[in-house]
């Protein structure tokens, strides 16, 4: 199974938090990614769409399928928001049998990838940038020693990069 991790696009300022929109500047942001995965032809392998419900992070997620042209279904996923406990989105990601595109925010995105390569949220692996992507992998399904199975690190895709 491919897990997807990409955190939302540069936001505009303001409150209430989850109302705040995709600048111009993240508009650009996920059109400049997509076009770089679709120019490199990488492959992605993605059979369904998670968000939290913040907005930022629902544009996101729908400009991203818009750009790459994929219909997988696009879902508003619970224990996404930027302070949810990373760990009960890392158990329902090991049991998931298809592979994800999980959109969301930091801290929750370094926290989850990190718990899902070492198995701890400390200390941080990766260090999301706005609109960086990851690829993960599962390699090994889940079991008494490793709950959250074995996921080896693919690829990272950071904006400045790209």
């Amino acid at each position: 199974m491919k897990l997807y991790l990409l955190r939302h696009a540069e936001a505009e300022e303001g409150a209430p938090d989850g109302d705040r929109r995709l600048t111009p500047k993240g508009e650009r942001q996920v059109s400049q990614l997509a076009t770089f995965l679709l120019k490199h032809d990488v492959e992605l392998d993605i059979r369904e769409v998670w968000h939290s419900p913040l907005v930022r992070a629902v544009q996101t997620a729908e400009l991203f399928r818009k750009h790459l042209k994929f219909d997988a279904p696009v879902l508003e996923a619970p224990g996404l928001l930027p302070e949810d406990d990373p760990r009960s989105m890392a158990l329902r990601l090991a049991c998931a049998r298809k592979s994800v595109l999980v959109v969301g925010h930091n801290p929750h995105f370094e926290a989850l990838a990190s718990c899902l390569l070492s198995g701890s949220t400390h200390p941080l692996l990766i260090d999301f940038k706005k609109c960086g992507l990851v690829q993960l992998e599962r390699s090994d399904s889940p079991s008494r020693q490793r709950p959250l199975g074995t996921w080896i690190l693919e690829w990272f895709l950071v904006p400045k990069l790209i």
